[in-house]
């Protein structure tokens, strides 16, 4: 067996260093997440009896939430500047995807949601503080799932189940504005803070699957990379900060 020149040693010395290193910084920001994680429930208030409370501390407790949707999306956005989280899409003419967006927004789009139904308050019966965050977990998965996947009729199968869920989703925010009101409001009638609030949740979430279609990440139609990263930071943006805004105040 040939040996290995000094240039090659070295070389793989700092591969084998790199990979160590990313390993042991994907551990450990796994376990302190899971520790912040389980110190929020532990130290928190039960969202039971959240749910229950006053709506001053029902909006308390969601501007909290509103705090780490914030603090995950400046982390994983200060993150895609690494190189940790690319990966690279041979099937969409080597176009390099942030992995950090996709867990970014699922870890923040169900608190979200879940922030909707504590403002609703007792209303809304309880299976939906983990139906609403679960309905976009699975919509997200199945977005992931569509940009991975190596054929047209696959990508479009897993995109269809995703906007069926979409819609499923918006079905229950619907119901949640109808039990909310007693059966006063609805999507196209009414004047309550809650019903605005889904409103404003659900029209800016609407833009994200079209945006899905046209990027290099979907079927392709935009091939500007440049174009593609600020659509989808100005949607989120948009999303995030009016929605955010809408509870703060």
């Amino acid at each position: 067996m040939p040996s290995l020149t000094a240039e090659q040693e070295e070389f793989l010395q700092k591969e084998a260093f790199d990979q160590g290193t990313k390993v042991a910084q994907i551990f450990s920001g796994i376990f302190f997440s899971g520790l912040a994680a389980w110190l929020s429930t532990t130290n928190g208030t039960r969202l039971s009896f959240v749910q229950k409370a006053s709506l001053e501390k029902r909006l308390t407790v969601c501007c909290f939430l509103n705090i780490y949707v914030g603090m995950f999306s400046a982390f994983f956005n200060f993150f895609q500047l690494t190189d940790v989280d690319d990966a690279i899409l041979p099937e969409t003419g080597d176009f390099t995807l942030d992995l950090s967006r996709p867990i970014e927004w699922v870890m923040t789009c169900p608190l979200m949601q879940l922030t909707l139904v504590l403002m609703g308050g007792a209303k809304i019966p309880e299976y939906r503080r983990y139906v609403m965050p679960l309905f976009s977990v699975v919509i997200l998965t199945f977005g992931f799932s569509s940009t991975i996947m190596p054929n047209i009729p696959l990508k479009l199968l897993c995109y269809a189940c995703g906007v069926l869920l979409f819609c499923t989703m918006v079905f229950f925010n619907r119901v949640q504005i109808i039990e909310y009101s007693s059966g006063y409001e609805g999507l196209l009638s009414g004047d309550s803070e809650f019903r605005k609030a889904t409103l404003l949740l659900i029209s800016t979430w609407f833009p994200f699957p079209a945006w899905f279609i046209m990027s290099p990440e979907g079927f392709g139609l935009i091939d500007n990379v440049l174009i593609i990263q600020v659509g989808w930071a100005f949607l989120n943006i948009v999303a995030k900060f009016v929605f955010i805004f809408y509870i703060q105040r």
